[in-house]
């Protein structure tokens, strides 16, 4: 019988569970909320697909929240947003906290068979067509796409989350549910639930859990590793102007993560209104800036600059006062957020004491941001041909 565990060095961290079925339960504490928010994460996105397959996790997304989950509903109004990306997908819901085991159910309804009826896969093509055109339509959207598909050459991380439009626009009632009973199983997923009584509804939950799919957990390949480097990508904007990604991507989770990132994001952006972006891709991480520039090189050289004044600024004598006000006081009140606390928990479900490591404390100093940002500068100046920038 499995039983609740938290973090080695805090009894007040994350609570997991693992049920036989393979579900992986978490459950974060939040005192004094009159909420619950709940993170189903299925590992299936876009990097999971095959050649003719491009789109289909995007499209099970839909699917899942229309047929399976009736529409995505819960009790008497919270709807379930759901989204897709290239390393899994992911379905949230915000309740109230006498709704948590109704929205479980509602979460578990993905694991159900799947059998879209003709008319509900037409339906979503249609949304997917709208949404396809709204992104298409967005020339940072099409340079970010282009970023990836640089970074990440033979790889099915190169082509984009919305897929191939012939391929989807082709897909069969049959094909729906394959893609569906290969990838769908409890054992492929994460279930993170946030609330004031974590151990008593995390373990209502689990019992609720149990039933969802019984049986022996699904195993299949994994995506291609996407190699160590780095890219630069442009396209015309107007008025002689570029919009331009820069991007590199590294094996595993950098050494920043996670409080040093946040701080160092936070202050980046404050200082320079650039916001450093970044993207777990399993057995890589993949950073990345946008802007606009007169060309590619102006942009990485424009980047390398504004982090070099960041740091610069940090390790002046108005340092520590920047980090706390522009960085470590915002990041602070962002951990009240109780879905973004739950979605961190979902990326660090299996590390048991990562979730506490990604909120800052008073204790990350100005030093160990700074380093962070020396690190990015040093990157993103590498993706210049002619050298790094000065």
């Amino acid at each position: 019988m499995p039983v609740l565990t938290t973090g080695p060095r805090d009894p007040t961290g994350p609570r997991h569970l693992t049920l036989d079925n393979g579900l992986h339960l978490v459950g974060v504490r939040r005192p004094g909320s009159p909420l619950a928010a709940l993170r189903l994460r299925v590992d299936v996105g876009s990097a999971d697909e095959a050649p003719g397959e491009h789109g289909l996790a995007h499209v099970l997304e839909h699917l899942v929240v229309r047929c399976s989950m009736g529409g995505g509903r819960v009790a008497d109004g919270a709807l379930v947003e759901a989204a897709t990306g290239r390393p899994h997908t992911s379905y949230d819901a915000l309740v109230r906290t006498g709704d948590i085991a109704t929205a479980g159910d509602v979460l578990g309804a993905a694991f159900r068979q799947l059998k879209p009826d003709t008319r509900h896969l037409a339906d979503e093509l249609a949304a997917i067509r709208r949404e396809r055109a709204q992104r298409t339509a967005d020339v940072r959207w099409r340079v970010q796409e282009a970023m990836f598909a640089a970074l990440c050459p033979d790889t099915p991380y190169a082509h984009p989350v919305l897929g191939d439009p012939g391929t989807v626009d082709g897909l069969t009632p049959e094909a729906v549910h394959r893609f569906h009973s290969r990838w769908y199983h409890p054992s492929r997923a994460t279930l993170v639930i946030g609330s004031d009584r974590v151990d008593e509804e995390l373990a209502a939950l689990a019992e609720r859990a149990r039933l969802w799919a019984p049986g022996h957990p699904r195993t299949e390949s994994r995506a291609a590793t996407p190699p160590d480097g780095h890219a630069v990508v442009s396209e015309a904007a107007g008025a002689g102007r570029r919009a331009v990604a820069v991007g590199f991507t590294e094996p595993g989770t950098p050494c920043d993560a996670d409080a040093g990132f946040a701080l160092a994001r936070r202050s980046v952006r404050a200082v320079r209104g650039i916001d450093v972006l970044r993207l777990r891709l399993r057995s890589h991480t993949c950073t990345w800036v946008m802007l606009s520039a007169t060309d590619e090189s102006a942009a990485v050289r424009s980047v390398a600059a504004a982090l070099r004044a960041v740091r610069e600024l940090l390790l002046g004598p108005d340092g520590a006062a920047l980090l706390r006000t522009e960085a470590l006081i915002p990041e602070l009140r962002s951990a009240e957020d109780i879905q973004q606390s739950v979605a961190d928990a979902s990326d660090a479900s299996h590390a048991s004491d990562r979730l506490m490591a990604a909120r800052p404390t008073t204790a990350t100093g100005v030093g160990e941001v700074a380093d962070v940002i020396a690190r990015w500068q040093r990157r993103f100046a590498a993706a210049l041909p002619e050298g790094p920038a000065a």
